[in-house]
C-alpha cells in the first residue's frame, strides 16, 4: 500500500474511532434518537471514504501492475468481487 494511501487511512480511521465511541456516549446518555443516527450516517460515509481511497490506491498499484504484466483476467475478476463487497 502506498505511504501516503495508508498515512491518510489511518488518519481518517482515528476520526472514525473517534465518531464510534461518540456514538457509545450518545446512546448511553439517551440522547435523541435523530441525532444518533445522523451521526450514524457521518460514520459510515467517513468509512465509504477510507474504503474509496483503499480503492484507489489499490488501482493505482496491484491493478496497474498486474496489467502491466498482462494478466488482466485475473485482476478483472478480483476487482468483481471486491467492488460487489463494497457496493454492497
Amino acid at each position: 500500500m502506498l505511504t501516503k494511501v495508508k498515512k491518510n487511512s489511518l488518519s481518517r480511521m482515528s476520526r472514525i474511532v473517534g465518531q464510534a465511541q461518540g456514538i457509545r456516549r450518545m446512546i448511553e446518555q439517551e440522547r435523541y434518537c435523530p441525532e444518533i443516527v445522523q451521526q450514524i450516517t457521518a460514520v459510515r460515509a467517513a468509512l465509504a471514504q477510507v474504503g474509496m481511497i483503499v480503492l484507489r490506491g489499490h488501482l493505482e498499484t496491484c491493478v496497474s501492475e498486474t496489467v502491466r504484466e498482462g494478466r488482466e483476467d485475473a485482476i478483472l475478476d478480483e476487482l468483481d468481487e471486491v467492488l460487489t463487497k463494497f457496493l454492497r
